[in-house]
C-alpha cells in the first residue's frame, strides 16, 4: 500500500510545481507517467490477476515459428490444453516474440508494455488538454490506469487506440483513415479495442443538441437491449461467450456508484447548458461518458461489457474538467479539492484489493 501512497503524492507535488509554474507540462507528465510505468512495469508475478498469464505466454511464444504470426490471421492459438485452443492476438503475440528475441527475462515484456502504454497516456493528455494535471490524476485514480495490472493488453490496446482521437482532430484529409488504421492497430492488441470505431460517426456527425439528445437516449435504451446484443457478440467473438454465462468478476459496485451518480448528473446538466457552438470535443466527451455508465449498468449482469466500458473511460479527462466552467468562480477550487479528494479514495479502494497488494519482482 505505501508504494501506491508514494506514487499518489509523486503526482500530486509535481502538479503543485506545475500549478506554480516551477515545471512545464511536458516535465509534470513525464515525472507523473514515469512514475506509474515504473510502478506498473517492476511489479512481482502475483501482482495483478493475470501477470503470471502473461510471464506465461512469454515463454511459451517461443514456439510459434515467425512464419505462424505472420500467416496465421489476427488470433494465434498459443497453446493446447485438454484438447481446448487457448489463442491471442497476434500483435500481443509478435510483441512477445520480438522482445523474447533479445532477453529470456519476462520481466522486459512487463516493463516494455508498461512504459508503451504510459507514454501513449500521457501523449493522448498532452495532445488534447491544455491543462494536464486534472486529466492525469483522472486516468490514475479512475481505475483506467490500475487496470494496467492486471489487463495489461487491453491498457496497451486502449493507449494505442486512443490515437486515432487525436488523428482526427487534424481534419487532414487522411485523417479518417489514419484513423481506423491506428484502431485497427489496437484491435490486433484486444479485439475489444474495435468499439473505438465508434468514435469515427461521433466525430463526424453534427454536434448539436438534437445529436447528443440522441445518444443520451440511445444508451439509456441500452440496457434494455443487452439480450440481444450479448447472442450477437458471443456468436462474433466466441471465447468470451462463456462470460455471459458465468460472473467470473464479482459485481462490487459499492462506492463507485457515487460516480456513475455524480457523471450522470454532469452529463445531464452539460446536455441542460449545451449550446451548438461548444465544440466537438465536449460532444464526443459527453457522448463517450453516456456510453460508459451504460455499458457499465449492463456489466453488471454480463461482465464482458465491463471491458468494454474501459475503452470510453478515457474519456472522463476531458469531462470532469469541462464542467468547471458551469461552476461558478467562487466555488471552483472547492469543486477542484472535492473532486481531488474523491479521486483519491477510489486510488487507494483500488490499491487495497488483495490483487494489488505490491512487491517489486526481484523481492
Amino acid at each position: 500500500m505505501l508504494i501506491y501512497i508514494v506514487e499518489m503524492l509523486i503526482v500530486l507535488f509535481s502538479g503543485a510545481l506545475l500549478y506554480s509554474k516551477i515545471i512545464s507540462k511536458k516535465t509534470f507528465l513525464f515525472l507523473s507517467f514515469f512514475t506509474m510505468a515504473l510502478i506498473v512495469g517492476l511489479r512481482g508475478s502475483n501482482v495483478g490477476e493475470d501477470t503470471a498469464h502473461y510471464i506465461d505466454v512469454f515463454e511459451r511464444v517461443n514456439h510459434i515459428t515467425w512464419k505462424t504470426l505472420f500467416t496465421s490471421g489476427t488470433d494465434i492459438v498459443y497453446e493446447r490444453i485438454w484438447n481446448v485452443d487457448r489463442s491471442m492476438e497476434v500483435g500481443y503475440l509478435l510483441l512477445n516474440k520480438i522482445v523474447r528475441a533479445f532477453t529470456s527475462e519476462a520481466q522486459w515484456l512487463l516493463v516494455i508494455v508498461a512504459f508503451a502504454t504510459c507514454y501513449l497516456m500521457a501523449k493522448f493528455v498532452y495532445d488534447n488538454c491544455s491543462k494536464v494535471f486534472l486529466p492525469t490524476y483522472i486516468i490514475m485514480c479512475e481505475s483506467l490506469y490500475m487496470q494496467s495490472f492486471n489487463l495489461a493488453r487491453q491498457t496497451l490496446a486502449i493507449a494505442i487506440g486512443l490515437q486515432a482521437y487525436t488523428l482526427l482532430k487534424e481534419k487532414s484529409k487522411h485523417s479518417i483513415i489514419k484513423a481506423i488504421i491506428t484502431i485497427f492497430i489496437a484491435f490486433l492488441f484486444h479485439k475489444s479495442a474495435i468499439v473505438l470505431f465508434m468514435i469515427i460517426p461521433l466525430w463526424l456527425i453534427k454536434d448539436d443538441r438534437r445529436g447528443m439528445k440522441y445518444i443520451i437516449m440511445g444508451s439509456i435504451s441500452a440496457p434494455f437491449l443487452v439480450a440481444f446484443a450479448s447472442k450477437l457478440i458471443a456468436v462474433i467473438i466466441p471465447r468470451y461467450g462463456v462470460y455471459f454465462e458465468n460472473n467470473y468478476w464479482e459485481a462490487n459496485v459499492g462506492g463507485v456508484i457515487i460516480l456513475w451518480i455524480i457523471e450522470l448528473f454532469m452529463i445531464l446538466y452539460i446536455f441542460r447548458k449545451y449550446k451548438n457552438r461548444d465544440g466537438k470535443e465536449i460532444f464526443v466527451a459527453t457522448a463517450c461518458t453516456a456510453f460508459y455508465i451504460s455499458f457499465e449498468l449492463i456489466g453488471l449482469k454480463y461482465t464482458i461489457f465491463t471491458r468494454i466500458t474501459l475503452y470510453f473511460r478515457a474519456f472522463l479527462i476531458f469531462l470532469f474538467p469541462y464542467f468547471i466552467k458551469y461552476v461558478k468562480p467562487k466555488y471552483r477550487l472547492a469543486y477542484r479539492i472535492s473532486l481531488i479528494s474523491v479521486l483519491s479514495v477510489f486510488f487507494l479502494r483500488y490499491a487495497s484489493t488483495s490483487a494489488r497488494l505490491y512487491y517489486f519482482f526481484w523481492q
